[in-house]
Order: C-alpha cells, then structure tokens, then sequence
C-alpha cells in the first residue's frame, strides 16, 4: 500500500447526521476550500431530475457514482489552495460497498491508493442530539449509526490516523480543526 499522502486534503468523515456538512459549510465561510459531499450531492441530483441512481433503487448503480465523483471531486481538488476539506473521501466508499453486499472489483481497490488524503481523518461521532432524519437522510439514528465503524475501519485499514472531532457548537469544531491542521503542518 502506498505510504504518499497528499499533504492539505483533509477528510473529515463519521456518522451520518453528526454535523459534518455544518463544519464544511462553517470553513467555507471562512474562505476555506471545502468539497461537498458526493453521495448527498448525487441523491440531491437525482431528486430533482427523478432519476433512479438512489441507494434505495440502484444501490450498485450509486455507489458506483459515488466513487466517481469522489475520485473526479479529488482530481479538481488538486487546483485549489489548500487546505482542502472534503466531506467524506474515497476510502469509505469501499466500506458502503463492502456492507451493501457489492462486489469490490480491482478499480475499486486500487482508488484509496491512487488518491490520497492527509495522514489524519477527521471524525464525527454518532450523535443524537443532532441527528434529523429528512428527505435525504431517511434513516433512523440506529441504522445510521451502523455504517461509523465501518466508515473509520476503511480509513485505519487505508493507513491513516483518525482524530476525534468534539461534540461541541460549531465554532468550537472549526477553533478544534483548524489547530488541528495547523498543529500537522
């Protein structure tokens, strides 16, 4: 497995609903270059168009997607001032994959290896007090929380290291990730 991480792409990936996309939205207003999440982008996407590339209706056909455009978001990626954040990355789509019963064919595995992030992963926990369960996110607080281990699991077994993002308002999380980064620099 290659070692070469891409200094300034940082992840910052957890459990669905635990404030990750209020972080990113946080740092953009900040000026800082963030890049959205792919998989919430594709449902929103194909909701408005009534397409059928849904986890819910084409779970092969969608993560698939979902890979693209993570390996696509990061390429362009490569044009902006870091630091980079991404909601989500690459590596956990081969865990979604893994616990949806797909198939992990030689273009999925070679991707976490081909393009990298920073050697640490930022992490959101489970965390109910937040969580909403809307048109994107249908899932109840449980079964959302089933895909976290997992999640940080591919991104360990990727080799990086992970730092634990505290539950707190979301000017604390910003102060928390931006000492962060300048602390690895």
């Amino acid at each position: 497995m290659s070692t070469h991480f891409a200094e300034g792409f940082y992840v910052i990936t957890g459990a669905s609903g635990a404030g990750k996309s209020t972080l990113l939205a946080a740092l953009a207003d900040l000026g800082y270059a963030t890049v959205p999440e792919a998989a919430l982008a594709i449902v929103r996407e194909q909701q408005e168009c009534n397409g059928n590339v849904l986890p819910w209706v084409n779970r092969p056909a969608f993560m698939e997607e979902v890979l693209e455009r993570n390996i696509r978001n990061h390429r362009a990626a490569q044009s902006l001032r870091a630091p980079v954040f991404f909601d989500r990355g690459i590596p956990e789509c081969l865990a979604w994959m893994q616990l949806s019963g797909l198939t992990l064919e030689p273009h999925h595995l070679a991707a976490p290896t081909q393009y990298r992030y920073a050697p640490t992963v930022f992490v959101a926990e489970p965390w109910p007090e937040i969580y909403v369960r809307d048109a994107e996110r249908q899932a109840s607080f449980e079964r959302a929380t089933r895909s976290y281990g997992p999640t940080v699991a591919a991104y360990v077994e990727a080799g990086y290291s992970t730092c634990v993002i505290p539950k707190v308002a979301v000017q604390g999380r910003v102060a928390f990730v931006l000492e962060q980064v300048a602390n690895m620099t």
